[in-house]
């Protein structure tokens, strides 16, 4: 999946209380895992010892379910033709 996909999605859905990982992945004919694996990758975590670019907030809530949050950098990506890395 490319991830300008992703972020537009999130851009159209997200109201300000995040998108649940199972409703991306229904939209985008997904996984959850895939879409953690993206998430986490557009996030700011450290992953081969370089920060991500910060665009998406993964949150785990007590119950087990993921939801997705477009950050205000992320918006800005979202808006732009082709997001940067």
């Amino acid at each position: 999946m490319a991830e300008p996909t992703l972020l537009r999605l999130l851009l159209e859905l997200d109201e300000g209380r995040g998108v649940a990982l199972a409703r991306l992945a229904k939209r985008l004919d997904q996984r959850v895992s895939v879409l953690l694996r993206e998430g986490t990758a557009l996030s700011d975590a450290v992953v081969g010892g370089a920060p991500g670019p910060g665009w998406v907030r993964l949150v785990c809530d007590d119950a087990g379910r993921w939801t997705a949050h477009l950050t205000p950098a992320g918006r800005e990506a979202a808006h732009q033709p082709t997001p940067l890395p």
